[in-house]
């Protein structure tokens, strides 16, 4: 079963994953102009294009890695995608929440904390137990808060805790 084809034989979603990998790639080369005021005497990783340059220049790859798995039509009893009859939209919908309360506790309460709640949250609502929460949550978010405030000076804001 072929999808419909458009450009000389290309499928609609190989067009649409192409124009969208050019777009972030553009929006990478200009991502130094489009922050404003650039500092340009900041050492790369510490700039504040350095994460929507890094994001971009991945979103353009995967798009372009993507075009070209897809030059052949996949049969869809070959497929490889989830079933969604398996989907749990209410699990979806609760992570997606806590993600929300996240991003509005982090300038709150701080990188290391909220991160550290965001996870031990997180891993009770997708049924980890209280020893596997706190091996993975702990670690995990002192890792992340050492990489991103101590070694790249990414700054989050002033919270009340750390």
């Amino acid at each position: 079963m072929r999808p419909e084809s458009s450009l000389r034989g290309w499928s609609w979603d190989r067009v649409f994953l192409l124009v969208l990998a050019l777009l972030a790639g553009g929006l990478a080369l200009a991502s130094r102009t489009l922050i404003v005021p650039y500092p340009q005497a900041v050492a790369w990783f510490e700039s504040a294009a350095f994460f929507p340059l890094l994001a971009l220049g991945l979103m353009a790859l995967a798009g372009v890695v993507e075009v070209f798995h897809r030059r052949r039509a996949l049969e869809l009893k070959d497929s490889e995608e989830l079933n969604s009859s398996q989907a749990r939209m209410g699990l979806a919908w609760a992570m997606l929440g806590l993600f929300g309360l996240y991003m509005l506790a982090v300038p709150w309460l701080g990188y290391l904390s909220s991160t550290l709640l965001f996870l031990v949250a997180s891993s009770r609502v997708l049924g980890f137990s209280w020893r596997t929460t706190w091996a993975l949550s702990l670690p995990l978010s002192l890792a992340m808060w050492w990489v991103f405030l101590k070694l790249l000076k990414v700054h989050f804001g002033h919270g009340w805790l750390i």
